[in-house]
């Protein structure tokens, strides 16, 4: 019999579609399993998945490096204390600095534990520098430029200028290519430090839906979102995340002036990174996570608030939205058009 396959939206690339599996009245039976899943307040059409055979669960596991974007100035060093009190603050063998997972990987890849490393990303150049790095000089440098040091050994110095929207992510997945092709990470993570993230519907995720090398091939994914000026798809900026191979392409193929040469009239970091992997002359392969939001980011960027959310509002999550916001694309749509 000739395999049937579904064909879903793409832009040189596509959606991931999930066919439903049973419903809420006939669901698929359920085997029990020891994987790290937060099932018990699932909704119940989504307990018929908890059959699924996790994509990173085989003869490799998956990796994924954690960029938390930060800055020298006083707010966001106090910032990265409460960060590290709560989600980087579990006792999670899998989740570590990135120093430590090195260490585990040089010592003896088959019995590294880790999985998920992370570093706050730091642009620390003095003026002479660029703001996205596009020359010979080192990526990294060990101190920020007034010779601040790293205390907690959890600080990644780039060697460009501070800035958001001219260079900084685009040298973070140029610096994070370098590493995971060195130290086999598959996928590099970007998310902004006021963004609150459950650590255990992430490492859910990486076993459930991201396939390890080889077969993490050109893939991308973050909470949808559109822009109507390059008529183009990206993931919004609060977490997004690619593949190490298009990592390498956004940082080593395009170059500095490529980049600038895309970039929006009016530079938006996360619709400029849409732009950039689109570029790609292969398909892309969009996660929406619009309908799966494992992190809150909505008036999460005092700490009094960081923490109670911490403490109080972690269980609902994930959020559900919609797919993407239309409404934002199009204003003359309306939810009552039947197309």
């Amino acid at each position: 019999m000739p395999a049937l396959l579904l064909v879903g939206l793409a832009m040189l690339g596509g959606f991931d579609f999930a066919v439903r599996r049973g419903s809420a009245d006939k669901p698929v039976p359920m085997i029990s399993s020891p994987l790290n899943r937060q099932l018990n307040d699932m909704q119940d059409h989504l307990k018929a998945y908890q059959n699924e055979t996790p994509l990173g669960n085989g003869s490799g596991k998956t990796s994924v490096l954690l960029g938390i974007f930060s800055s020298n100035i006083k707010k966001y060093r106090l910032k990265r204390k409460f960060i590290r009190d709560t989600y980087l603050g579990i006792d999670e063998p899998r989740l570590c600095k990135l120093s430590e997972y090195i260490r585990q990987m040089e010592a003896n890849p088959q019995t590294a534990v880790c999985q998920v490393p992370y570093t706050f990303i730091i642009a620390a150049g003095g003026s002479d520098r660029p703001f996205d790095h596009d020359d010979s000089e080192p990526l990294t440098v060990p101190t920020y430029v007034d010779g601040t040091v790293d205390p907690e050994d959890d600080c990644t110095f780039l060697n460009i200028r501070e800035n958001m929207e001219d260079g900084k992510s685009a040298t973070f997945f140029k610096l994070g290519a370098a590493i995971g092709i060195q130290h086999s990470i598959d996928y590099i993570v970007k998310l902004d430090d006021d963004t609150l993230l459950s650590p255990e519907l992430l490492l859910q995720f990486i076993e459930d839906d991201l396939p390890p090398a080889p077969y993490n091939r050109r893939i991308y994914g973050g909470r949808g979102w559109m822009t109507r000026s390059k008529s183009n798809l990206f993931a919004a900026g609060q977490f997004y995340f690619m593949s190490t191979d298009l990592a390498h392409y956004v940082g080593n193929v395009l170059t500095a002036a490529d980049r600038k040469a895309m970039t929006h009239s009016r530079k938006t970091e996360d619709a400029d990174m849409g732009v950039f992997v689109f570029s790609h002359p292969r398909p892309i392969k969009f996660i929406n996570m619009g309908m799966h939001q494992i992190w809150r980011h909505t008036r999460m960027k005092k700490e009094e608030a960081f923490r109670k959310a911490w403490e109080t509002r972690m269980r609902v999550l994930p959020i559900v939205e919609q797919p993407l916001p239309w409404f934002h694309f199009c204003v003359a749509w309306d939810d009552d058009i039947t197309l």
